[in-house]
């Protein structure tokens, strides 16, 4: 494993509070009722743009017009939302510590997501970052996977895929990349299973248990 691949939210950073409130500041302004939430956090790990249209269209709606009732909400004046996991913030450190390198690959535009990883000053700790800004299409497409081993000149199976979603692990599945799947995020075991991860780390303390193990 020369490389890690992180997902973002859901994987890193537990975002729920702060997307669930922008999706519930959205629905109220919209007139749409807070029930609709459940169908949208099925599709939480695509590109925001990807998951309104998936949720809203068949309700009619449009997504543009969705779009901009969700960022009216100003998720940059509601980031203290958001926290990392507990365990991550040391757990990226021990491994960059160890000389282990490490990338994101995530759905989150680049603006708000150094932004975000600015808090915690992380930004050094990765390269590259992929967002869906760089690529045509987004996950579960494999073309960030791939732009990934473009830019690193890594073969698929020196990368490892770390991420909460479905689509994290079929766009690792698509490219070819292992993966690893972890359980506090957005899904449940099962629903991760079906994608064919290598392994499945239900918390923090066995994701650095498998990574600290397949890095040595």
């Amino acid at each position: 494993m020369k490389l890690i691949a992180w997902d973002f939210d859901g994987t890193l950073v537990d975002s729920r509070p702060l997307i669930e409130a922008g999706m519930a500041h959205a629905l109220d302004a919209l007139g749409q009722p807070r029930s609709v939430m459940a169908e949208w956090l099925k599709y939480v790990g695509l590109p925001v743009e990807a998951g309104i249209r998936h949720t809203f269209e068949p309700l009619g709606l449009d997504g543009p017009t969705v779009l901009k009732a969700y960022r009216s909400f100003g998720h940059a004046e509601h980031e203290h939302m958001m926290q990392p996991f507990e365990g991550i913030p040391e757990l990226l450190v021990e491994l960059k510590g160890r000389g282990q390198r490490m990338a994101v690959v995530t759905s989150k535009r680049r603006l708000p997501l150094l932004r975000q990883m600015a808090q915690w000053d992380w930004e050094p700790l990765f390269d590259p970052i992929i967002t869906p800004d760089e690529v045509t299409h987004g996950k579960p497409h494999p073309e960030s996977l791939e732009q990934l081993q473009a830019r690193t000149g890594l073969a698929a199976e020196d990368i490892l895929m770390v991420g909460d979603t479905p689509f994290d692990l079929d766009m690792a599945r698509a490219a070819g990349v292992p993966s690893l799947a972890v359980g506090h995020g957005f899904y449940d075991q099962e629903a991760l299973a079906a994608c064919g991860p290598r392994a499945y780390a239900p918390d923090t303390a066995a994701l650095r248990d498998i990574l600290l193990a397949w890095s040595e």
